[in-house]
C-alpha cells in the first residue's frame, strides 16, 4: 500500500510543475502601458502599494522633474489613468485655468511649483509701496505682516522695522536692547537679507576693538547692567582675576593695573612679564620655566639676591664632588655652572694659573686635588715627586737633577723624556748625539766636565801615531779631533809657527818629528843639514854658504835651486 501512495504523490507533483511552467510562459499585460522602467523602482515584493517617500524612481527621467508642491502629492493625483503615457506635462493639463485662456497657457510666468499664488504680481505691486520686499521679507506670507487687516487697511501697515519686530527688540537679552537703550532703527545692526534675527552687522566702538577671546565673549559678560559707561580698561572687567592671582600675587607685588603689560586678549593665563624691565634680572635657561613662587618665596618682592649663590647656596653646600665648602670655592657659580642646569658643571682650567694640556686634560679633578683645591701647587714636582724619585735611568735623586720637570718632560707623558743638551754648557754634536747619557755621566750628572780630555784621556794616552804623551800634546783635543770621531784626526799646521807649504804638505808627521813634537826647530837647516853638506855644485861647505836655505831653495823641492845674484 505504501508503494502506491508514493507513486500517486509523484504523479500529482509532476502535474503541478507542468502547470506552473505553463503559466509562467504566458504573457502578463503591463497596466502602465509601454514604459521602459523596472517595476522595482516603485514596487516592492513586500507590498505592491506605492509609497512616494520610499520609492527609488527618479521622476526627472521622464522629462518632468518634481519640485515644490509636486514632491509631496500622491502619484494618482496626476496619474488618474494607470497608463502613464496618457498624462500631459503642461500645467494646464492638471490645473484648471481660471483665467479662461486670457493670459495664455504659460502658468510659470506668474506661478511656481512652490505656491500657486502669483508671487511675481505681488512683488511688483509691493515694490511700488514705501516698503519693497527684500531678503526674507520676500519669503513670508502676506498675513505675517498684514494681520487681520482688510484690503483697504494695508496702507496703515508700518514700514519701520520696530513696527513688526518690537517684540524681538524687547526680548533680546544678548545684548539686552532695552537696557542698552539701543535705537529702534533695526537696520543699524540687522539687514533684511540676513536669514535670522541673530545675525547682525554690529561693530564694536573704535574705543574698544574686540579681538582675541573678546570676540567669543557674551555681550552680557561685560555689559551686565548697561552699555552706557562700560569701562574700556582691562581692570574694569578683570579685577577679580587680578585679585585672585597668586602666582605671582599681583596685590602683594604691587603690580600695575595695566593688564596689557603682561596679558593679551587671547587668554588670562600664559602671561608674559618683562623681568628685565621690572627687576633688572634677565631670565635665561631653566629660569624661564620656573614658577614665580620658586624664587619669590612667600611672595617676597624686594631684597631678593640677583647673584647665583643667593638662590643656590643649598646646591653649593650639598655638592661633594668636589666639596665646594671644604675647598672654599668661589661663590661665583658662573665659573663652572650655566643657567641650563646645576649639573653637569664645567670648569675652564685655562683661566687659572695652571692651564691643562696633554695628559692633564683627561685626568679627574681628584687626581691632582686629592688634598683639596685650595693652594694646590702648580709646579710639576709637587705631583710627580714619586716619578722623580723612582727614575733610575738616569737616577734623578743621586744626580741631584733639577726639580723643574719641564726641562726634560712634557705634559704629554712622563716618558719618553727629552733633554735639550744644547741649553747646557756642552751642546751635543757629532757622535755625542747618539751616546747614552750613562756614557758620559757614569759618575753622575753633577759637575760633569765639559772638556774633551776629561772623557777622552784614555784615547789621548793610547795614541802612538803620534804619541800624545811623549810629545806632550795639548789636552785641548779640538786642535786635532772633532766630535764626529776620534779618528781620523786633523792638525792644522798653519796655526803653528811653521805653516806647511810645497813638499812639506805631503810629508808624514814622523818625517819632521822623528825626535818628537816638542821644541821642533822651524829653520830649514835643522832638517836639511845633510842636503847642505852633500851639495857639491857648488860646494856649500867649502864656500861657507849661509844656513838660510830659503835664499836659494823653496819648499817645492831641494832642487832645482835659485840664487838671486842681484841680492849680493
Amino acid at each position: 500500500m505504501k508503494k502506491y501512495y508514493i507513486i500517486f504523490f509523484s504523479i500529482i507533483s509532476f502535474l503541478l510543475i507542468v502547470t506552473l511552467v505553463s503559466l509562467s510562459q504566458q504573457s502578463v499585460e503591463m497596466p502602465h502601458g509601454d514604459i521602459k522602467y523596472d517595476c522595482d523602482e516603485c514596487h516592492t515584493a513586500k507590498d505592491w502599494k506605492v509609497d512616494p517617500g520610499k520609492i527609488s524612481f527618479d521622476h526627472a527621467k521622464t522629462g518632468f522633474p518634481l519640485t515644490g508642491m509636486h514632491t509631496s502629492v500622491q502619484c494618482r493625483s496626476c496619474h488618474e489613468s494607470l497608463v502613464f503615457s496618457k498624462i500631459g506635462s503642461a500645467c494646464i493639463d492638471c490645473h484648471t485655468d481660471i483665467h479662461t485662456g486670457i493670459l495664455g497657457t504659460h502658468c510659470e510666468n506668474c506661478h511656481s511649483p512652490a505656491n500657486w499664488e502669483d508671487r511675481q504680481e505681488q512683488f511688483q505691486a509691493h515694490n511700488k509701496t514705501l516698503f519693497p520686499l527684500l531678503g526674507v521679507h520676500a519669503l513670508v506670507d502676506c498675513d505675517a505682516c498684514h494681520l487681520n487687516q482688510q484690503q483697504d487697511q494695508f496702507a496703515l501697515t508700518p514700514v519701520e522695522c520696530s513696527g513688526c519686530h518690537l517684540q524681538e527688540f524687547n526680548l533680546a537679552v544678548d545684548p539686552n536692547h532695552k537696557k542698552a537703550a539701543f535705537s529702534l532703527n533695526c537696520l543699524e545692526c540687522h539687514q533684511p537679507q540676513f536669514p535670522s534675527w541673530q545675525k547682525t552687522t554690529f561693530q564694536h566702538t573704535s574705543a574698544f576693538k574686540l579681538d582675541g577671546a573678546h570676540l567669543q565673549a557674551d555681550c552680557n559678560g561685560c555689559h551686565a547692567e548697561t552699555f552706557i559707561g562700560t569701562p574700556s580698561q582691562c581692570i574694569g572687567c578683570h579685577r577679580n582675576d587680578y585679585l585672585s592671582t597668586t602666582n605671582p600675587n599681583h596685590v602683594v607685588f604691587g603690580f600695575l593695573e595695566e593688564c596689557t603689560l603682561c596679558h593679551t586678549t587671547q587668554q588670562w593665563q600664559g602671561a608674559f612679564f618683562d623681568h628685565v624691565q621690572a627687576s633688572g634680572f634677565t631670565l635665561v635657561g631653566v629660569h624661564q620655566n620656573l614658577q614665580c613662587n620658586e624664587c619669590h618665596v612667600n611672595n617676597q618682592v624686594s631684597g631678593l639676591p640677583q647673584d647665583c649663590f643667593g638662590c643656590h647656596q643649598s646646591n653649593y653646600n650639598a655638592t661633594t664632588d668636589p666639596n665646594h665648602v671644604q675647598n672654599n670655592f668661589d661663590h661665583d657659580c658662573t665659573q663652572c655652572h650655566t643657567n641650563n642646569a646645576w649639573s653637569p658643571a664645567s670648569f675652564d682650567h685655562n683661566n687659572t694659573q695652571f692651564p691643562l694640556t696633554g695628559a692633564h686634560l683627561s685626568l679627574q679633578c681628584i687626581d691632582c686635588h686629592a688634598s683639596g683645591y685650595t693652594a694646590t701647587s702648580s709646579d710639576c714636582f709637587s705631583c710627580h715627586e714619586n716619578d722623580f724619585n723612582s727614575v733610575t735611568d738616569p737616577n734623578h735623586v743621586q744626580n741631584n737633577f733639577s726639580h723643574d720637570c719641564t726641562e726634560c718632560h712634557s705634559t704629554s707623558g712622563w716618558e719618553p723624556a727629552t733633554f735639550d743638551h744644547s741649553q747646557t754648557q756642552f751642546p751635543l754634536t757629532g757622535t755625542h748625539l747618539n751616546l747614552q747619557c750613562i756614557d758620559c755621566h757614569a759618575n753622575g750628572y753633577t759637575a760633569t766636565p765639559s772638556d774633551c780630555f776629561s772623557c777622552h784621556e784614555n784615547n789621548y794616552n793610547n795614541a802612538d801615531d803620534p804619541n800624545h804623551v811623549q810629545n806632550n800634546f795639548s789636552h785641548d783635543c779640538t786642535e786635532c779631533h772633532s766630535t764626529s770621531a776620534w779618528e781620523p784626526a786633523t792638525f792644522d799646521h798653519n796655526q803653528t809657527q811653521f805653516p806647511l807649504t810645497g813638499a812639506h804638505l805631503s810629508l808624514q808627521c814622523i818625517d819632521c818629528h822623528s825626535q818628537g813634537y816638542v821644541a821642533t826647530p822651524t829653520d830649514c837647516f835643522s832638517c836639511h843639514e845633510n842636503d847642505y853638506n852633500n851639495a857639491n855644485d857648488p860646494n856649500h861647505v867649502q864656500n861657507n854658504f849661509s844656513h838660510d836655505c830659503t835664499e836659494c831653495h823653496s819648499t817645492s823641492g831641494w832642487e832645482p835651486a835659485t840664487f838671486d845674484h842681484n841680492q849680493t
